[in-house]
C-alpha cells in the first residue's frame, strides 16, 4: 500500500472575465445579478475591483468564470491594468439612459486594448428599463464600427443577463482554444 497522496489542485477550467465601464452604470448590479440573482436597491462604488463567480458545465466538465467587476473612477486605473492580465474576455457596461456613458466606451475598449488585442469585448446597454437616452439601433451600429459585440440588460429585472453570460464564457472559452492551440 502506497502512502502517496494523490492531490489534483484544479479540476475544472477558469475563465477571467472583466466587468467594466464608467462609474454608476450598474457593473455591479450587472454581477450580482448573475451570480446571486439579486438586486441591491442600494448604491456603494467600487473600490479597486470586486470578484464574483459563476459555476457552469462544458463539454470537457465543470468550468468556473471569475468576473472581475472593475471600478469605474479614472483613479483606479492602475488597478484595472494590473488586473488585466489573464482576461479571456470582456464587458463594458454603459447606462443607456445616460449617453455620456455609452460617449465613454471607445477610452474603455482604448484601454482594454492596450493591455490584449485578440480579446473579444462586448459593449452592454444596461437600465434597459429606464428612460432612454441611447437608442440601441445606434448603439449596434457603433459597436459594428468598432468591432465589439452589442448587448442589452436591466440588472433591475434580469432581462438580458442571461444572454450576457452566455456570450461571455462563449467568447471566453473561444479566446482560450484560440491563445493556448497557438492561433
Amino acid at each position: 500500500m502506497s502512502s502517496k497522496v494523490k492531490v489534483k489542485f484544479r479540476d475544472y477550467d477558469i475563465y477571467k472575465l472583466a466587468i467594466c465601464g464608467p462609474g454608476k452604470v450598474g457593473k455591479t448590479s450587472i454581477c450580482k445579478r448573475l451570480t446571486d440573482n439579486i438586486f441591491i436597491q442600494k448604491y456603494n462604488p467600487t473600490v479597486g475591483a470586486e470578484f464574483h463567480t459563476y459555476s457552469f458545465k462544458t463539454s470537457k466538465g465543470k468550468a468556473v468564470a471569475l468576473f472581475y467587476d472593475m471600478a469605474g473612477q479614472k483613479r483606479f486605473g492602475v488597478v484595472r491594468k494590473l488586473l488585466y492580465r489573464g482576461t479571456c474576455a470582456a464587458a463594458i457596461i454603459f447606462d443607456v439612459s445616460n449617453k455620456e456613458s455609452f460617449n465613454e466606451c471607445a477610452d474603455w475598449i482604448r484601454e482594454l486594448r492596450e493591455q490584449s488585442i485578440d480579446l473579444d469585448i462586448t459593449i452592454v446597454g444596461n437600465k434597459t428599463d429606464s428612460v432612454r437616452e441611447v437608442e440601441r439601433v445606434d448603439a449596434e451600429r457603433i459597436c459594428r464600427k468598432l468591432g465589439c459585440n452589442y448587448l442589452e440588460t436591466s440588472a433591475l429585472t434580469g432581462e438580458g443577463i442571461g444572454l450576457l453570460v452566455k456570450s461571455l464564457v462563449e467568447s471566453a472559452i473561444s479566446y482560450s482554444k484560440k491563445k493556448f492551440s497557438g492561433r
